[in-house]
């Protein structure tokens, strides 16, 4: 009888022993993103993604769910990062998120206080936003993780952009940044002509349209969105 008694307690031990060793080899369970952060923004980077610096000092990586902007060397690539700088540059933010991209960027929903309404709080959704302007694609390939309403609320927001010619629907041909991303080019502004610098440009208005539509990229040596800084600076 002892020796039975003996034999159990061994295989139990064998049992929790193999167990153990099976365990480490489960997945392990995702870590769960915060639902809500506030943050200023310390760095826009392109039309759809900011930088964000909490209280606690952590800098994340924030890009906005539900929209895909033009890339930077596409048409109204600078553009639609001006016009997201316009919103949300130094400003306190609240970003809503319920994952993180495969480049580790956090997708969220932005929401900041309107420039035009001091009483407001974080009352203006920035994403919704550059689509309103015509600086954003809606993500219909993402559609099914927004709720029912900002699906709504998107894509009206992109069919409005479209008919009244907003941003980049002014232009013809509007190419989709995923489609460019796979090497798809549209056609140029009909305007576009074979003007290379500065020097050719007659004014900043030119200047403008060879950047941002005809996307002559070396006009804008600095970066900054402000081609031939001696027309438009002065």
């Amino acid at each position: 009888m002892l020796n039975t008694t003996k034999k159990t307690i061994l295989i139990g031990l064998a049992c929790l022993t193999l167990l153990g060793s099976l365990l480490q080899y489960l997945p392990k369970p995702t870590q769960e993103l915060p639902s809500s952060y506030e943050g200023r923004v310390i760095k826009v980077i392109d039309g759809d993604t900011i930088t964000i610096k909490t209280s606690k000092s952590e800098k994340i990586k924030v890009r906005l769910a539900g929209i895909d902007a033009p890339e930077s060397d596409q048409r109204f690539g600078n553009a639609s990062k001006e016009k997201l700088v316009s919103y949300v540059a130094n400003k306190n933010v609240r970003v809503e998120t319920h994952k993180s991209d495969r480049n580790g960027r956090m997708l969220a929903k932005v929401w900041v206080q309107p420039s035009d309404c001091a009483a407001c709080g974080k009352t203006l959704n920035v994403n919704h936003a550059q689509l309103l302007a015509g600086m954003a694609w809606w993500y219909r390939r993402y559609a099914k993780e927004q709720s029912e309403e900002d699906r709504g609320r998107y894509e009206s927001a992109e069919d409005e952009s479209r008919k009244r010619k907003r941003g980049l629907w002014s232009a013809p041909g509007p190419v989709a940044p995923w489609d460019w991303r796979r090497g798809i080019r549209g056609e140029k502004d009909e305007r576009c002509g074979p003007k290379k610098y500065c020097r050719d440009m007659t004014n900043c208005a030119e200047a403008k349209l060879y950047l941002n539509q005809c996307g002559l990229r070396a006009l804008d040596g600095d970066a900054d969105g402000i081609p031939c800084e001696s027309l438009c600076r002065s």
